[in-house]
């Protein structure tokens, strides 16, 4: 009789220890399939949302490293702006898809009114009063980078072209939202003020008017809001306003807004004046960088750190993961630490009791070697009984660890949701901010049965039993059949 038939009949003959053994698979691998399912869930998640979150990276100042510097060392650091040949520089690495650099303003209007949503009545009505509520972004990318990575949508008009950009032409493209509460069309002009106060002042000193022509109407893309939701309406609504009160125009037009401000500023003001003798320190540009692809990220900050200034780091749109995905990636650590677990206690166990079995059945391969038979035969029908049942157990754990896998995730979820807030600054005319909150993170998250899930689950289970017969083997080798006989 060979190996294959004996080993077959071993199974069913001895039904008992079959289904012990097949119990014991069947319960570990229920730990391994859901620890598998959780990261296999985990990794997407994080993959999917690092997609949405983009490739741009930015260049700032480190906060956290300033706040750790003791009062008196301060004197020991010069703090000073990005240069534009160092931003033109890092924009020219092969790393880079198309970047731009930025300089704001926030400036007041006479005519215009700002858009206010639904809260019109909560905002002074006082004729007099003057709010400084439009953000103007200074552009260098003609195209407009917003626009290129669906932050806002053109809707109607046209960008700006190179030389209007170059020339500091005195053009806008303002949002559809602002336009209609106004009444204005492509190709009309409207006035911002720029007004300078002094600390001492409660009226300005003097005011600039800057006329711009209408070129374009956008819409923002990059604040939602859930259908009859009520969650963060408050923070919703007044990024909403922000964006909507935001302008595009050429760089130019923002740096002689702010230079004026300071010149008319210093005449009032000696110290600040003594100051402004190197007007170039006060050209202040926030640099957007847009990666090829999200791999590039690392390599990017890795070649480019070493050409900032001191204090200064590299930030991606990509660490915001770390801040949103606090309840994936504490499931992500601990199914780590419960698939380590698993795979050592069921080498262990499943282990310790086939070399049990194989004991009580000593004197049946005792007669084996008496006759002849040679110990690899007999090592391959122990590896025979013990896959086949393993395969069994395996598959019925694949179905019903992936399910406990999904209710131990919504539970370890709704966990960790209750420690975690989704008050999320997003800076809404940034390049690099994202609105996608915790919520979106875990709408991301799913455990599936999928081929990738299967193939793996197979691999790490089979590979575990075999681990696991190491020892019973070493003792059929050990076999002496003329003692076991006597």
């Amino acid at each position: 009789m060979n190996f294959v038939k004996r080993g077959l009949l071993s199974i069913t003959r001895n039904k008992g220890k079959s289904i012990i053994l097949l119990l014991v698979i069947f319960v570990l691998g229920n730990l391994i399939s859901g620890a598998i399912s959780i990261q296999q869930a985990t990794g997407n998640v994080e993959t999917s949302i690092k997609e949405k979150l983009g490739t741009a990276a930015t260049v700032e100042l480190d906060y956290d490293a300033m706040n750790e510097i003791p009062d008196d060392q301060w004197g020991e650091y010069e703090i000073e702006n990005l240069k534009l040949d160092l931003i033109k520089t890092i924009g020219g690495l092969s790393y880079v898809k198309y970047y731009d650099f930025n300089s704001n303003a926030y400036l007041g209007s006479k005519t215009l009114q700002p858009y206010r949503g639904d809260h019109e009545e909560n905002f002074e009505t006082d004729p007099d009063y003057f709010s400084m509520e439009f953000m103007v972004k200074g552009i260098n990318y003609a195209p407009v980078l917003d626009f290129e990575e669906q932050k806002s949508k053109l809707v109607d008009g046209r960008v700006f072209t190179n030389e209007e950009v170059e020339n500091g032409s005195a053009v806008a493209i303002i949002s559809k939202k602002l336009a209609e509460r106004n009444s204005l069309q492509i190709g009309d002009t409207f006035a911002l003020n720029n007004q300078i106060y002094l600390p001492e002042d409660d009226k300005p000193r003097v005011t600039n008017d800057l006329v711009l022509e209408i070129i374009g109407f956008f819409e923002p893309q990059s604040v939602k809001k859930e259908e009859g939701s009520n969650k963060d309406r408050g923070m919703f609504d007044w990024m909403d306003m922000e964006l909507q009160n935001s302008m595009y125009v050429p760089n130019e037009v923002v740096i002689k807004e702010n230079r004026y401000h300071m010149e008319e500023y210093a005449k009032n003001d000696p110290e600040f004046a003594a100051m402004m003798e190197n007007e170039e320190a006060f050209d202040y540009y926030t640099p957007i960088f847009v990666l090829n692809k999200p791999e590039d990220s690392a390599p990017f900050e890795e070649e480019v750190t070493p050409l900032l200034p001191n204090l200064y780091i590299v930030k991606k749109a990509s660490d915001q993961y770390e801040t949103i995905a606090a309840p994936i990636q504490s499931m992500s650590k601990l199914s780590n630490y419960v698939l380590i677990a698993a795979v050592i206690t069921t080498i262990l166990i499943i282990g310790l009791v086939v070399l049990l079995f194989l004991r009580d059945r000593k004197r049946e391969l005792g007669i084996y070697l008496s006759l002849g038979e040679r110990r690899g035969r007999l090592v391959g029908q122990i590896l025979l009984e013990v896959m086949i049942i393993s395969l069994i157990g395996i598959t019925l754990s694949l179905f019903t660890g992936n399910y406990l896998a999904q209710g131990v995730s919504d539970t370890m979820i709704n966990a960790e949701k209750g420690q975690n807030n989704d008050d999320y600054y997003m800076n809404p005319i940034s390049g690099i901010h994202s609105n996608l909150t915790t919520d979106d993170v875990i709408a991301s998250y799913q455990v599936s049965l999928d081929a990738s899930f299967i193939f793996l689950f197979y691999g790490v289970g089979i590979t575990t039993i075999l681990l696991s017969t190491i020892l019973p083997l070493i003792y059929i080798i050990r076999l002496n059949p003329r003692k076991i006989m006597m």
